[in-house]
């Protein structure tokens, strides 16, 4: 084959694969015929400032061309996103484009529209690079109606809570409106929540504490958010009643932390023997009470919304009061201080593996061992309010088991940081370590809980004043109780 000839075949082959590639090509663009997927990711009907507009456009065949998202209300069009994509060579079969785009933003929250509550509709459009249509594309668009809301739940309180003492519970009555999702009572960093009470002129009510480490001026509000990111917020009138605490010096041994601290960190997986006595001690004291202080809140969390209790709380029967609620010690280990705590409940002492019994009908929701506290019980009473009985040395009840006032549940012991028999007593609500010595007077309880709620119909003492233990509950100590005052 001559020169020439050759030439020519190396032309015409060279031709052929190109006309073979744009045909090929021509086929892809044309063929797609996929339009691009519009996905949101969290759907909704209704808006507000704080609802996020999740989104994802995808187009694995030619990709993405273009995709706009606009809001249009009362005829105004309000452009969220608009985004064109770099188009691939025309002679690409396939890769160089771009195939997906993400959106997540917060449309309602500036000035992108007009703070009109109403409906409004979203409309998201995407376009993808075939060539289908005259080179137009292929198109997709949703359109999502939505009722979009700026104004805040309304909030009205009743009549101002009564005198509240640090470290003391009470009780607000109010109305909200129906748009209320979460509504309570928030003070400082705490939160209180709001339970409905349909059945009365109001149909909202909250229990809260005011934690005993909170300055007296700390202010009380009332707080409800519509769950679109509305929020109202009323300050509450409340007295606060200022308390002082017993101080108390404790000294850690070496001996109290071999026989004590190691058996905790044996059967605590998260913590590590430090082979040092003061970490050892700190770890638990310290690091291990904050874990179960949160464990405990997050227990409240799931407390049953009724009243379970009735009427008011009973102290174990014949015990002597150790240590009260509050109580701030100061720990000192080879001549100084360590660590400083507030004993959080009320050690109470009769003889050694005395029956516990419960202090209120309840559901138990914890019987375990219970880090700092050993051996555990936890009772729900309903509506965050929780009691606790620690350093057991059995148990006769278990978790499920439903119980009523006075029924035997264990027995004390000196299980987890303690260092004698003994019942270390709480009252918790919403996981807030309260005094229970409101709690065991029937007074205080009728006045200051039952009666603003409506529940009994007999007139109450309005000046009840908050009582130290009942002095039935103060008698001599018994000459068989067994061990030392307990350090925690």
């Amino acid at each position: 084959m001559s020169a020439v000839n050759k030439k020519s075949l190396f032309y015409a082959m060279a031709l052929a694969i190109v006309a073979f590639y744009l045909i090929m090509t021509a086929a892809y663009r044309w063929g797609d015929g996929t339009p691009p997927q519009i996905t949101l990711v969290e759907p909704f009907t209704h808006a507000g400032p704080t609802t996020p507009l999740i989104l994802r456009v995808e187009d694995a065949e030619t990709g993405l061309q273009e995709v706009t998202v606009r809001l249009v209300q009362n005829l105004e069009s309000y452009t969220l996103a608009q985004e064109q994509f770099s188009a691939q060579s025309p002679l690409s079969i396939g890769g160089g484009a771009q195939d997906t785009f993400d959106l997540n933003i917060l449309p309602f929250s500036d000035d992108t529209i007009p703070k009109r509550r109403g409906q409004v509709k979203l409309v998201i459009e995407a376009r993808d690079s075939s060539w289908r249509g005259f080179f137009e594309g292929n198109w997709s668009r949703i359109e999502q109606n939505v009722a979009v809301k700026f104004t805040p739940p309304r909030l009205e309180v009743l009549s101002s809570p009564l005198p509240v003492s640090q470290g003391g519970a009470g009780i607000v009555a109010y109305r909200v409106s129906d748009d209320g999702q979460r509504y309570g009572v928030r003070i400082g960093e705490t939160f209180f929540p709001g339970y409905p009470n349909p059945d009365r002129a109001f149909n909202a009510f909250s229990l809260f504490a005011f934690p005993h480490d909170l300055p007296a001026s700390t202010p009380l509000f009332l707080v409800a958010d519509d769950g679109l990111g509305n929020h109202a917020e009323q300050r509450l009138d409340v007295t606060i009643i200022p308390k002082r605490w017993r101080s108390r010096t404790i000294t850690i041994s070496d001996r109290f932390i071999e026989q004590t601290i190691r058996p905790i960190i044996a059967q605590t997986p998260e913590l590590e023997d430090l082979d040092d006595p003061l970490r050892n001690f700190l770890q638990v004291n310290n690091v291990l009470r904050k874990r179960t202080t949160a464990q405990l809140a997050t227990l409240a969390a799931g407390s049953q919304p009724e009243f379970l209790w009735n009427g008011a709380f009973v102290q174990l029967s014949n015990s002597q009061v150790e240590a009260a609620f509050a109580d701030h010690r100061e720990y000192r280990y080879g001549g100084n201080v360590v660590d400083t705590q507030y004993h959080l409940g009320f050690d109470l002492a009769v003889t050694k593996h005395y029956p516990v019994e419960a202090a209120n009908d309840g559901k138990i929701v914890l019987a375990e061992d219970f880090g700092i506290y050993g051996n555990t019980i936890v009772i729900d009473h309903g509506y965050g309010l929780q009691s606790l009985y620690a350093h057991l040395s059995s148990f006769v009840a278990e978790k499920g088991d439903v119980v009523s006032k006075g029924q035997i549940i264990g027995r004390s012991g000196m299980t987890g940081l303690a260092a004698g028999d003994h019942l270390h007593f709480s009252l918790l609500l919403q996981g807030v370590q309260i005094n229970p010595v409101e709690w065991w007077d029937e007074r205080w309880v009728q006045s200051r809980i039952t009666d603003p709620l409506g529940k009994n119909d007999a007139a109450a003492p309005t000046d009840v004043p908050q009582t130290s233990v009942p002095p039935n509950r103060m008698g001599p100590l018994p000459p068989n109780r067994m061990g030392p005052s307990p350090p925690p």
